[in-house]
């Protein structure tokens, strides 16, 4: 018997050796367990991260300017009635184009090996106008998105965590802004400007975006705060923002990586509709003009909408499918499925 026992414990202890000695598995190891386990989910994050390096090197990936019109000189052009104005200033001014000192000469052009996508009406590049199209989108999808999470998070830990009139304060406002048509709002906030510029976009698509986080921030605090760990920090004297700084918040950071993720594509395609109708930031090239400005000549030149729809698409799509996966992967009750 003692034999029998001996023999156990130094299987045991060999067991917990071996263990020990095995190496916990790398970055790749892990990468490839994610897509084999989230083949959705992997094919998300190869386009989100596909769609942010293109943002990052577009100034080097555009190979033209976005609003560089190719021209040539207007052969029956009289100098002497210029004016030494530009192309645009003499069209803007009455002129036809058989008056003007240069005409557009590669406008409506298919994709080809000079303008990959094909050129616009105008005469510029698609291809060049999609990639600083990508910057503006995934600056205009991550700022927002940061400034929905932030104002969320504060909100709801602190309507979570004290409960009671603050709370019902708190609700009863974000259920007087729920009650408004999100488009609606969108657009009588954009529209207070003529023109309205970036940070203004950025801005009302983040407050627009606060409500909704405030709430599911808030859900997972009401679920943490009367854990024992809660009156343990409050029994030893902890005040109030400390135990939510140093106990709550990291406990839901879960939650606020998946709204921040999920969100970002949802921004780009409410900032898509905005500029669609003509409401998104001035002088700015994006996805959304383009899809509105190609429309006109969908059957002849499909160009333009094409190509800017299909971006938009994969964009918003590989976002949500990045943002589903890392949900599951921090929700225990998916991760298995």
């Amino acid at each position: 018997m003692a034999r029998s026992e001996t023999a156990g414990v130094i299987g045991d202890l060999a067991g917990v050796t071996e263990g020990a000695g095995r190496s916990r598995p790398g970055p790749l190891t892990k990468a490839l367990r994610f897509a084999r386990r989230r083949k959705l989910g992997a094919i998300g994050v190869v386009l989100m991260t596909l769609i942010i390096l293109v943002a990052i090197f577009s100034p080097w990936l555009q190979r033209y300017d976005d609003n560089l019109q190719f021209v040539g000189q207007n052969q029956s052009f009289d100098a002497s009635d210029a004016g030494g104005k530009s192309i645009l200033e003499q069209l803007q001014a009455g002129k036809s184009e058989n008056d003007v000192s240069e005409v557009v000469t590669e406008r409506f052009q298919s994709p080809g090996n000079k303008h990959w996508l094909g050129t616009d009406a105008f005469g510029r590049d698609i291809y060049a106008r999609i990639i600083v199209g990508t910057r503006l989108a995934v600056l205009i999808g991550v700022f927002a998105s940061l400034i929905a999470v932030v104002a969320g998070t504060i909100l709801g830990v602190v309507s979570g965590y004290f409960g009671g009139v603050v709370d019902l304060s708190l609700q009863r406002v974000i259920d007087g802004l729920q009650a408004f048509p999100a488009l609606v709002l969108l657009l009588l906030i954009v529209q207070v400007f003529d023109e309205p510029p970036l940070w203004v976009t950025i801005a009302a698509l983040g407050f627009l975006g606060w409500a909704i986080n405030t709430r599911i921030i808030r859900s997972a605090v009401l679920a943490i705060r009367q854990q024992p760990y809660i009156e343990a920090a409050r029994s030893f004297g902890a005040t109030d923002l400390r135990v939510m700084l140093q106990h709550v918040l990291p406990n839901v950071i879960a939650p606020i990586i998946v709204v921040f993720s999920i969100g970002i594509g949802a921004y780009i395609l409410a900032e898509a509709s905005l500029s669609f109708l003509g409401l998104g930031p001035a002088d700015k090239t994006t996805w959304g003009k383009m899809v509105q400005a190609g429309r006109n000549g969908l059957d002849l030149h499909p160009w333009e909408s094409l190509f800017a729809g299909a971006a938009i698409t994969l964009t918003v799509l590989g976002f949500n499918l990045a943002g589903d996966a890392i949900r599951d992967e921090f929700d225990p009750r998916l991760r298995g499925r």
